[in-house]
């Protein structure tokens, strides 16, 4: 890629050498003196476009056009050096002059470009006026005498060439494509040839008949005035430039307006014709310019302002203070509920819109602001024709002179109004509500929250904002919870549930909290919504409910309903997974007797502590529960081996036996266990527990017995 960029800039340096070569030979050989010092130097604009557009790398270019121009018209290599030098660095000035200006632009799209392009010219036109004139006097081409006509017939050459030239290149790299346009085609063929006919006439001495001897030369200026008018700075430029060859190759040919014995003369009147014929057509054509870019600028601003009233639903205003007459645009009609603008509207037709109620409120600030001289707002309700009533919001500033007036603006706010309204009630209800609110980013940092948030966990506004809720975290949650929530946040953008939290004091509170979240227009997450109350009183008043219906309350272990309860769950389970449960009723044997003997509190204390040796012996997803009076059940769940559930049910007995110390007394026990298999024994509830009952009824001097004989090892 770099090589390519490498041989395109190449190519072009040759391109420009070569045509700086062209244009140099073409003026030394017709238009110079002695074949070096020339009035019109058409190079020199050349080498300050090609600087300006392409940049200083391509100064070999002019370099090497300058040499071989001056090898071409059989100058010595020194000189020609020494004059192409001057020629390069002319130019190279030049551009580093222009492009470090900030008041010029490449696009010449105002007089004060040209200004700087002409300045400049005559700036860096000295150092080539200064250096090829000494080169020929040094080499004898030139003598003293000729030194300083020398040195100003350069100057005055490069400057017209830089003047002619280089504004030529910078405007017509962009092509006029409207010229060609099948509306405007009649008049470029006619502008280009009776242009072109009227030059021949008056420089080249066609149809002599024709022209006057006096005043042939002002043709041109009614056809630069055309170029101007109709054509801009691209037919002004390429009118003068033309002007310029055939004057130019009049004067060669000893033809037409500048035909003189003395072609130094010619020349010198040639140079000051174009100088004057371009500072009248430039500045016009820009002028004319500069006047259709306002009122293009200006009717496009008219266009976006009239798109943007209409894309906002806003009507504009023009109120004559005189005789109360408006002049409006059709919204303005619309947003009081007209259909079509009626044919007059003064300021009382809109009075007579205004609610009574807000009709003096409107018409004292109106008098106000037009006695003041100032700006008129107001806010009111109006009843549009059809009866509907509505908000209204208007501005007006008042514009004095001759015929004062105020104009202004008008628009329907009654969403708006409304929405106000719903956004005040929205904060109130934020503000008094009595369950907790906390408004979060789409992260779940938190944005706002309302009093009662600050009431329920103890925590203000500046303790939480910018945070993320987890400072209040419990403990008592895994990230699985937090995991799953997170995870119905995103996929359906609401969450419901109860959670743990922890308070500033560090108490521990459940809350029952609802989440919600508010998509932007691209459904993407904005806000959060926490909605949340306390309900640690309700959940413990459940949790105390929930024990003393499935606890026992003098062991705390399981009654007869969590028993059944879990052991129809245990059963599903077993038939679910194919493995073994196993039901063991324990029944102490004359145990009225203990009460009798020891008393009925001491009895209590004997069973509470029996319930305490149970536990320890099985698992945690095991289950103990007393079932009546003295008779204990055990549910062991997940047995894939039936012979653990021998070894349980010897401990048991074991513990037991052990003598429980009443007072200063012992206490001895005796007990009888009934082991039931699901689903060897059975596959239901009831079926299980009978059968388990039933060994224990038929344990006779055993102390534990099975429904049916377990299988063997």
């Amino acid at each position: 890629m770099g090589s390519n960029r490498r041989g395109i800039v190449g190519l072009k340096i040759i391109g420009i050498a070569l045509l700086y070569a062209l244009l140099a030979k073409l003026v030394l050989a017709f238009f110079s003196d002695s074949g070096n010092v020339t009035l019109v130097w058409f190079p020199a604009g050349l080498g300050l476009a090609t600087f300006l557009l392409g940049g200083t790398r391509y100064w070999p270019g002019i370099f090497t056009g300058a040499f071989a121009a001056g090898m071409l018209v059989g100058d010595s290599w020194p000189i020609s050096a020494c004059i192409a030098a001057g020629n390069t660095l002319e130019s190279w000035l030049g551009a580093w002059l222009l492009l470090g200006n900030p008041g010029f632009s490449l696009s010449l799209r105002h007089p004060r470009d040209f200004v700087w392009l002409a300045v400049t010219g005559m700036v860096t036109a000295g150092f080539s006026a200064l250096i090829g004139p000494m080169t020929l006097l040094l080499n004898k081409y030139l003598t003293l005498e000729a030194l300083l006509p020398g040195m100003l017939h350069w100057w005055m050459a490069d400057v017209l060439g830089i003047a002619l030239v280089t504004p030529l290149i910078l405007v017509w790299r962009n092509w006029p494509k409207d010229w060609f346009a099948r509306t405007r085609l009649p008049e470029t063929l006619a502008f280009l040839s009776f242009s072109f006919l009227s030059g021949q006439a008056v420089f080249l001495s066609w149809f002599p008949e024709l022209l006057s001897a006096y005043g042939q030369t002002y043709w041109a200026f009614l056809f630069v005035v055309w170029a101007a008018v109709r054509f801009g700075r691209h037919g002004v430029l390429l009118l003068i430039a033309q002007t310029a060859i055939q004057s130019l190759w009049g004067l060669e040919h000893q033809l037409g307006a500048f035909a003189t014995v003395h072609p130094q003369s010619g020349l010198l009147n040639i140079w000051f014709y174009l100088t004057i014929l371009a500072s009248v057509g430039i500045p016009l054509a820009l002028t004319l310019f500069h006047q259709q870019q306002t009122t293009h600028a200006l009717q496009q601003s008219e266009a976006r302002l009239s798109f943007a009233l209409q894309t906002i639903n806003t009507g504009a205003w023009d109120l004559n203070l005189q005789d109360y007459s408006v002049q409006r645009t059709p919204i303005h009609d619309q947003i009081f509920g007209y259909s079509h603008p009626l044919p007059e509207w003064t300021y009382h037709t809109f009075l007579g819109h205004v609610v009574p109620e807000h009709r003096q409120m409107v018409d004292g600030s109106f008098l106000d602001a037009c006695s003041a001289q100032g700006n008129w707002n107001f806010e009111c309700k109006i009843r549009r024709i059809d009866g509907e009533i509505r908000w209204l919001h208007g501005s007006g500033c008042h514009q004095p002179g001759y015929y004062p007036r105020m104009t202004g603006i008008l628009k329907d706010i009654t969403e708006q109004r409304l929405a106000e309204e719903d956004r005040q009630l929205g904060a109130l209800f934020f503000q008094h509500c009595r369950e907790a609110m906390m408004i979060t980013e789409a992260d779940g940092t938190i944005v706002s929250i309302n009093p009662a948030f600050s009431r329920i966990t103890g925590y203000s506004s500046e303790d939480v904002v910018g945070k993320n809720p987890r400072m209040l975290a419990s403990g008592r949650h895994d990230q699985e919870f937090f995991h799953a929530m997170w995870q119905t946040l995103n996929n359906g953008g609401e969450w419901q549930g109860e959670i743990w939290n922890r308070r500033k004091n560090g108490e521990l509170y459940v809350e029952q909290l609802s989440i919600n979240t508010i998509f932007d227009r691209a459904g993407l997450p904005l806000r959060r919504i926490g909605l949340f109350s306390d309900i640690t009183q309700r959940k413990l008043s459940e949790e105390q409910l929930w024990k003393q219906a499935n606890f026992d309350p003098l062991t705390g272990i399981g009654n007869r309903r969590m028993f059944y309860d879990r052991l129809d769950q245990e059963i599903k389970k077993a038939q679910r997974g194919g493995w073994f449960l196993a039901l063991l009723v324990v029944d102490i044997e004359q145990f009225k007797a203990i009460n009798e003997h020891f008393g009925y509190a001491n009895g209590d204390r004997i069973l509470q502590e029996a319930a305490q040796r149970v536990l320890p012996n099985v698992r945690e997803t095991d289950l103990v529960a007393r079932m009546d009076g003295a008779e204990f059940a055990i549910i062991l769940t997940e047995l894939e081996q039936i012979d653990s559930v021998t070894r349980i049910a010897k401990l048991i007995i074991q513990k037991f036996a052990e003598p429980f110390a009443v007072e200063n007394d012992v206490a001895e026990l005796k007990c009888r266990v009934g082991i039931a298999i699901c689903p060897d024994d059975a596959d239901g509830t009831e079926s299980l527990k009978q059968a388990a009952m039933d060994a224990v009824k038929h344990c006779g001097l055993q102390d534990f017995r099975f429904a049916a004989p377990p299988p063997a090892a």
